[in-house]
């Protein structure tokens, strides 16, 4: 699944990673085992991603929370997060982040 993002350069925001339709019933997810970020085009930047959560959407258990701070505009990076759910399956989801000033 692929989640596709937008925010400006100066902005501090909050983003969700959705797995509720990876998930069997009565299954949750257990915990983050990483989120990390390229840049598409290659060109080295500072993104930040901090205070990763794991929070309750529309399933229980079934969000990741995170901060994405930083970026430079025009850039477009991929977001990958990659968690254990409570039925030991390993997921992987992947979000396309657009930095731009004239949204």
């Amino acid at each position: 699944m692929v989640t596709r993002l937008c925010k400006q350069p100066a902005e501090v925001r909050k983003f969700q990673m959705e797995f509720y339709n990876a998930l069997a019933a009565n299954e949750t997810l257990s915990t983050i085992s990483s989120i990390n970020y390229e840049t598409l085009d290659g060109v080295a930047s500072g993104l930040t991603i901090t205070s990763s959560a794991i929070a309750t959407g529309l399933g229980p258990d079934s969000l990741v929370e995170m901060v994405i701070s930083d970026g430079s505009d025009g850039e477009t990076y991929r977001i990958e997060v990659l968690v254990t759910t409570s039925d030991s399956q390993t997921l992987e989801g992947d979000g396309i982040l657009f930095v731009s000033d004239k949204r």
